[in-house]
């Protein structure tokens, strides 16, 4: 499981690269609740979808990203897992992570490519969430 865990962390850095602002992107006057895979989320005011559900089949998971971009170059990426299949908050950590609670839900929360990531388990699914303020992690998680 480290091995698919560590495959989607390093697809995820890929695609985020390539995630960049354009005309297409409708940015929200307001915060606004969204519910990505049966999952609840905060996206703050400012920021608009930029890519919607990318799919890791390829890495033989049931996982679904999708991107938020604003102006200012700020970025939000959530990442469900939906086969997570019991597995434990263990297996999310990731080499100097700290454990954090976030809102009610511990996880692990760690720092990489300018990017502040917070991981935890919640209903039998794996979440990432990666922001580029970190104080966003507390707006975004529910």
């Amino acid at each position: 499981m480290k091995l698919k865990l560590v495959s989607l962390l390093f697809f995820l850095m890929l695609i985020i690269g390539f995630v960049s602002a354009n005309d297409n992107v409708s940015y929200s006057n307001e915060s606004k609740n969204i519910t990505f895979e049966d999952v609840d989320f905060t996206i703050p005011q400012g920021f608009g979808i930029s890519k919607d559900n990318q799919d890791f089949d390829k890495l033989g998971s049931q996982g679904k990203t999708c991107f938020y971009i604003n102006e200012a170059n700020g970025e939000i990426v959530i990442t469900v897992i939906s086969d997570w299949m019991g597995l434990s908050l263990d297996e999310l950590y990731k080499d100097g992570a700290t454990k954090t609670n976030i809102n009610g839900y511990e996880g692990w929360n760690y720092t990489e490519d300018g990017l502040h990531y917070f991981a935890y388990v919640n209903d039998d699914k794996g979440i990432l969430v990666g922001v580029t303020n970190q104080t966003r992690l507390f707006e975004v998680v529910l």
